[in-house]
């Protein structure tokens, strides 16, 4: 059986969300598939490599075949792992990969669960792997679509984004050090969470996409202000300026994808996505 879930670009309000504050968060149409069958021992192909059950080379899908056996024990799988999704891009392949593995299982071994009972077994997944889960990543995954988190709004969007991978980064390593900055200079910290928080609420009701443009700038700066930008990225930032592009960094910063609005043309390298409002489906054999 072969599922697939989509990628996902925050939008606006990284780093804030996690301190209570508003993020707006898209799936988008680039997916990750996952192919399982049933057998007798446990094999994991994926571009990292073939593995048994590896917690280490293969986190997600181990903890996910690990939660699925609270659902139903199974002596063994196949899995194989076929991915759009640049790892460590800061698009959500994590969560994917976890959201396709469980929503494959379900339907190989006929166990009828559900979207929710599959998000929220992807959501311990990634507490299992990172201590932690904000359930954006997985949530988006299960269901596609755009949304204001934390309130789990949907949002309407038509425009169409330009990516630009800049290299792996680090999520744990961002979040800490913005954790580090705040204890700090809370007040400096918090002042700059609730105009991202702005931000987010003006983006969400934008029609009009030289605001919107701006609206990425402002935050890219707030965002260097907290210290998740780096000299790469706002070099390669300030160049797609004078060529006449706005970008921001999505997702935790420190290298991973920068993003804008596409409109008559796109910069040199990158690559066009859209908002996908299909969530984790299976798809034909």
């Amino acid at each position: 059986m072969i599922a697939s879930a989509p990628g996902k670009i925050i939008l606006f309000g990284e780093h804030a969300v996690v301190y209570g504050k508003r993020a707006l968060v898209a799936a988008v149409n680039l997916r990750c598939r996952v192919e399982v069958k049933k057998s007798q021992n446990y094999l994991i192909s994926s571009p990292l490599g073939k593995t048994g059950l590896d917690f280490k080379v293969h986190p997600y899908i181990s903890f996910a075949i690990r939660r699925f056996h609270e659902v139903k024990k199974i002596e063994g799988v196949e899995v194989k792992v076929d991915s759009d999704i640049p790892i460590a891009s800061g698009l959500g392949s994590s969560a994917a990969v976890a959201v396709a593995t469980i929503k494959a299982l379900d339907a190989e071994f006929e166990t009828s669960l559900s979207d929710r009972d599959i998000f929220e077994m992807a959501k311990q997944v990634e507490i299992d792997v990172q201590g932690t889960s904000s359930g954006i990543d997985p949530f988006v995954a299960t269901y596609g679509g755009a949304w204001i988190f934390p309130e789990r709004k949907k949002v309407d969007i038509k425009q169409k984004f330009f990516l630009i991978n800049l290299g792996q980064k680090s999520t744990a390593k961002m979040v800490s050090a913005v954790c580090q900055l705040r204890s700090k200079y809370p007040e400096i910290i918090d002042k700059i969470f609730d105009a991202i928080d702005f931000l987010v609420c003006e983006a969400a009701r934008c029609n009009d996409l030289e605001k919107l443009e701006e609206l990425i700038s402002i935050n890219q700066s707030l965002l260097r202000a907290i210290g998740v930008s780096t000299p790469e990225i706002d070099e390669k930032i300030a160049k797609l300026e004078r060529e006449g592009f706005k970008a921001k960094i999505t997702g935790a910063g420190g290298g991973g994808c920068i993003y804008g609005i596409v409109k008559d043309r796109i910069p040199e390298g990158s690559l066009v996505v859209e908002v996908s409002y299909d969530g984790a489906k299976i798809e034909d054999s």
